[in-house]
């Protein structure tokens, strides 16, 4: 029974020893910022872009070529546009990716499908109807109004 126990430790020591030194060389490895080269890579393509677009955003066709393209021309996008429509381009793109049959949620087949369109196009893909216009206080007014008869 104290051999056995005696093992036991021996190997749970062991694994615990072993999983300490590969913990230790994950954390002492070289970071992912390392790897790529340069250590503030994330923001310097974006700081070299020289965009000389003058015009509405949303007119601006989408690259969907790859996903880092798509992601460069939503950056794009967003820059020459208001923040309302930029958000409701991007709703489109996620309703889409629940939605659209044909990606079924892989958003590298969504992203080629709207390759070449704009942010009006991909919008109308959805078909959203803007809701029905409100009665303002007139006409609130004129349907309240009593008709008296003389």
């Amino acid at each position: 029974m104290a051999i056995a126990n005696k093992n036991l430790i021996f190997r749970t020591f062991g694994y615990v020893l072993a999983f300490t030194a590969i913990v230790l060389m994950a954390a002492c490895g070289p970071s992912k910022n390392s790897l790529s080269g340069t250590g503030d890579s994330a923001t310097a393509p974006t700081a070299e872009i020289a965009d000389d677009y003058d015009g509405d955003g949303m007119e601006i066709p989408l690259d969907g070529t790859s996903l880092a393209a798509f992601d460069a021309s939503m950056a794009r996008v967003e820059r020459h546009t208001s923040a309302s429509n930029y958000k409701t381009l991007e709703n489109a793109i996620e309703y889409l990716l629940v939605y659209d049959i044909a990606a079924r949620g892989n958003k590298e087949k969504l992203v080629a499908k709207l390759n070449g369109l704009n942010g009006y196009q991909v919008i109308d893909k959805v078909g959203w109807r803007k809701p029905a216009p409100g009665k303002g206080k007139v006409e609130k007014d004129a349907a309240d109004a009593k008709i008296i008869d003389s």
